[in-house]
């Protein structure tokens, strides 16, 4: 299998196996804080695996947020206070509902103002999740359940006190889907027991799951796990969630006066934030700028009108590398563009048919047109994982590797198709968001069917509009989109895109639920054991890729350019990290006419 990297990405410990590790090893406790000179000052390189502490006993754990937030100094220097971040972003902020039509838009309203249960360690990829509205934790003996304690005197950005029952109502409403219009967390969270999820007091959160799970946790993690207020859903029902950012715990505060919908949005420091020593966050003022047009992202951003800019465009890319002041920094591969062809509908109910379509895509072409190369062929985990199946194991599947001569392969294709009397007189639906990048990329594909023959039209849909589609299966013949694994692990990773109950499975709407599938990852669910838990894996991850599912294109390489005064940056050393972590970012205005930072940087703390 031809792979095509900017390097190779580096996933030498997965967030899902320190879990597993927590279960294992702990004995019911929760994750120690490393106790290392390092770790205390803040001196040791991102990603670095600091030496553990002495593994605690059941219950008794402390946590402390030093060892967690403090960053890498040898890299950043001190911290500095004050400052206005601003943010540009590739999409325009039209609504902030993370919870029922979510996407990367809906993070950076969130992202912000929001906590979750607990949350991955920005420094340290290998470590097991740490604090957020839990201040400590502790799994229960048979590894069957978990009970959170949340830190004192968290309040809303009202001034209301956050309760337990906050959270519970808020896991209550992801898991069950009631009153949203389709649940982005229903599917990751089945593992755990409603009936059994209960407040014992204020602060104190008892979570017991249906079974043994080998990562209870990790689903948590996920960044639109967003807790939120009770008595604010049960008042303004969904509409608030798509409309108000209003009431949240973060460490920034929606600022007044503003709506959802407009394109320029601003926060501001909250003094009351609880995480920690108050110090956090550093920022006085943080803006993010919705920009959907490439070319003036990329001015906006050379102008210095924008100060960090996530870079999905590689023509952005060269422009930032050669730049005499912005700093780029490769991320690791955790994106893909998929497409899936809607089995509701004739011919694509033919698993025959889905395989020409598929063998007839050239995707060597695809990564050097649409990513200038800075892209790769994989199966369904990214490139580098743990988790990926072994080459000669996929590439025996028609189509997923790069064809050697893939005009032969695009002939053999297309007689399948003749033998299974595909009508190419009829010309078949494309269903593509209102996006300038996502109609770019499935023009691409709307190519490669026409040489196999194939032709196809496109339907343009606006993105709630067409979330909606996708999760009713309503959608026409082909759906490309832009996706990303939240996790690397089997479970909360893969499941997301093949559990029955997930909305990310554009596969089960208005059909059956695949038997085989689910029962593969009710096996994966309940296995610790690393070997076990890779061959049942393999086994549903190919079995998907025979029945062509879902196919990733390509998967996609990222990099962020940031000015030098940008100091802090925390986006997560792991691919499937949870974005970017706002509050511990900083800006040193000493640094504003540095050029000792421009340049392609790797080894960087959130790069490869």
């Amino acid at each position: 299998m031809v792979k095509h990297w900017i390097k190779k990405p580096s996933h030498t410990v997965l967030f899902g196996l320190a879990l597993i590790l927590v279960l294992v090893i702990a004995c019911g406790s929760s994750a120690q804080p490393a106790d290392t000179p390092a770790a205390a000052t803040g001196d040791a390189a991102a990603g670095d695996t600091p030496a553990a502490g002495d593994t605690p006993a059941a219950g008794d754990i402390v946590a402390s947020f030093a060892p967690y937030w403090t960053p890498p100094t040898s890299v950043y220097g001190e911290p500095t206070r004050g400052g206005h971040l601003r943010i540009i972003y590739e999409d325009p902020l039209d609504h902030a509902n993370a919870w029922g039509a979510g996407s990367g838009v809906t993070d950076r309203f969130r992202s912000p103002t929001m906590n979750i249960l607990v949350q991955e360690n920005p420094y340290d990829s290998s470590a097991p999740p740490i604090p957020d509205l839990a201040e400590s934790w502790i799994l229960d003996d048979d590894n069957q359940g978990v009970t959170f304690t949340f830190h004192d005197g968290i309040n809303w950005h009202n001034g209301d006190a956050f309760v337990c029952e906050d959270a519970r109502f808020s896991l209550q409403t992801m898991i069950t889907g009631d009153g949203l219009t389709a649940s982005y967390m229903k599917g990751r969270l089945q593992h755990v027991d409603l009936d059994a999820l209960s407040c014992s007091d204020d602060q104190t959160l008892v979570m017991r799951f249906n079974g043994p799970t080998a990562t209870p946790l990790l689903a948590l993690t996920n960044r639109r796990a967003y807790i939120f207020n009770k008595a604010w859903f049960e008042a303004g029902g969904e509409d608030v969630m798509f409309q108000d950012v209003s009431l949240g715990t973060g460490a920034f505060i929606w600022e007044e006066g503003q709506k959802v919908g407009v394109d320029t949005q601003h926060f501001s420091r909250n003094p009351d934030y609880f995480f920690g020593d108050g110090t956090l966050p550093y920022l006085d003022r943080l803006t993010i700028t919705g920009i959907l047009d490439e070319s003036a992202q990329q001015a906006a951003m050379l102008a210095h009108q924008g100060d960090w800019h996530w870079v999905r465009n590689f023509g952005q890319y060269r422009a930032y590398v050669d730049h005499e002041q912005i700093r780029t920094v490769i991320r690791p591969t955790r994106g893909n563009h998929q497409l899936w062809m809607n089995i509701r509908n004739e011919p694509f109910d033919n698993v025959r048919v889905r395989q020409a379509i598929i063998m007839g895509i050239d995707r060597a072409a695809g990564i050097q047109v649409l990513q200038d190369g800075f892209g790769s062929a994989g199966f369904l985990y990214a490139p580098g994982s743990a988790w990926e199946l072994d080459e000669a194991a996929g590439c025996a599947v028609p189509g997923w590797c790069i064809a050697e001569d893939m005009d032969a392969q695009r002939a053999e294709a297309k007689q399948i198709l003749e033998e299974e009397s595909f009508d190419f007189d009829k010309t078949y639906l494309f269903t593509v968001e209102s996006d300038a990048q996502v109609v770019a990329r499935a023009t691409f594909i709307q190519e490669q069917l026409r040489l196999l023959g194939v032709k196809t039209d496109f339907d343009l849909v606006e993105t709630v509009a067409y979330r909606t589609q996708e999760q009713g299966g309503t959608w026409g013949d082909f759906l490309p989109r832009n996706s990303t694994m939240a996790a690397d692990d089997p479970s909360a990773g893969l499941g997301g895109w093949l559990r029955c109950a997930s909305i990310e499975n554009r596969w089960t709407p208005g059909t059956d639920c695949d038997a085989k599938l689910e029962a593969l990852l009710d096996q994966v669910d309940s296995t610790v054991d690393f070997a076990k838990r890779k061959a049942i894996s393999d086994e549903m991850q190919l079995y998907a890729m025979e029945q062509y599912m879902i196919f990733p294109v390509y998967w996609e390489q990222e990099a962020v350019a940031f000015w030098p005064e940008v100091r802090g940056y925390a986006h997560f050393p792991t691919p499937y990290g949870s974005w970017m972590k706002y509050q511990g970012l900083w800006i040193d205005e000493s640094l504003r006419d540095d050029k000792s930072s421009s340049g392609q940087t790797t080894g960087y703390p959130g790069g490869i």
